[in-house]
């Protein structure tokens, strides 16, 4: 069902990400020691398009497992108003990430250089490609024209399409680097980097993603048993509430150990 927006619902967006972008700039702020008073060799935008990207991410993950957290969760039940303009800022994001990179990080990303055919920029490209056409439709004009079952269909399975193209995106793009962080002694990155010992944001915002797929897959197969090709609700059933309550808690967890492990890697 089409969810009109009340320009509340946008402000809530707004400080969540606003939230998020003061949280993970910190953090990398913190972890390299700078911001836009990069070395000769980097573009101003460098690192400031690593938290626009970031955010982004976290942003359109965290609307993908609001569906989760208002099932399991009934405290929770009025974040649910919130997931339309969350998501749509978060596609905002990701576009805004994707015309810093190609346009203003020559030296980071030569224009001439880029490979759209690989399949990391391939998988970005694709991802704000259909960012931006779920933004399109997601007016209420768009159900009238494309009929209530098939704008509920791309509007529900284009986000998994982004969340999957995202992984990709980023996996691919800084896999190597995040071996060498992790099985090196003593960590050595090319950037200027105060903190070398802190993880990567990039690892900590795919470790949450990853996370979120984890809990959406989970219910598609062991809860909806139907891979979520159909729209069902899983709220009257106590016990199947149950399951996915359990589920999402215990994964909570192991997700919390992960990120503790990969922050002590180098005390051990």
């Amino acid at each position: 069902m089409h969810k009109p927006s009340h320009i509340n619902d946008y402000i809530v967006a707004l400080f969540v990400s606003t939230l998020l972008t003061l949280f993970l700039g910190s953090y990398l702020y913190i972890r390299r020691g700078l911001m836009f008073d990069v070395s000769p060799g980097a573009d101003v935008m460098y690192i400031p398009n690593k938290v626009i990207a970031n955010v982004g991410m976290m942003i359109i993950a965290l609307s993908f497992l609001f569906g989760p957290i208002v099932r399991y969760f009934n405290r929770f039940d009025t974040w649910l108003g919130y997931r339309k303009e969350i998501g749509i800022v978060g596609a905002f994001l990701i576009l805004f990430h994707g015309i810093v990179s190609y346009f203003f990080l020559p030296k980071q990303y030569p224009q001439e250089y880029i490979d759209f055919l690989s399949i990391e920029f391939f998988a970005g490209l694709l991802g704000a490609f259909i960012l931006f056409f779920l933004f399109i439709i997601s007016f209420k004009k768009a159900i009238t024209l494309l009929g209530a079952s098939r704008w509920w269909f791309l509007q529900r399975f284009g986000l998994r399409i982004v969340v999957i193209l995202t992984l990709l995106h980023v996996i691919f793009i800084k896999w190597s680097s995040w071996v060498k962080w992790f099985f090196q002694d003593i960590p050595i990155i090319a950037e200027t980097t105060a903190r070398n010992w802190l993880p990567g944001l990039n690892l900590l915002t795919t470790l949450f993603i990853v996370w979120v797929v984890l809990i959406r897959i989970y219910e598609s197969v062991f809860l909806f048993r139907d891979f979520g090709w159909k729209t069902k609700e899983i709220t009257p059933d106590p016990l199947l509430c149950a399951r996915g309550r359990r589920f999402f808690l215990r994964s909570l967890w192991v997700l919390l150990f992960f990120y503790a492990f990969i922050f002590t890697r180098f005390t051990f």
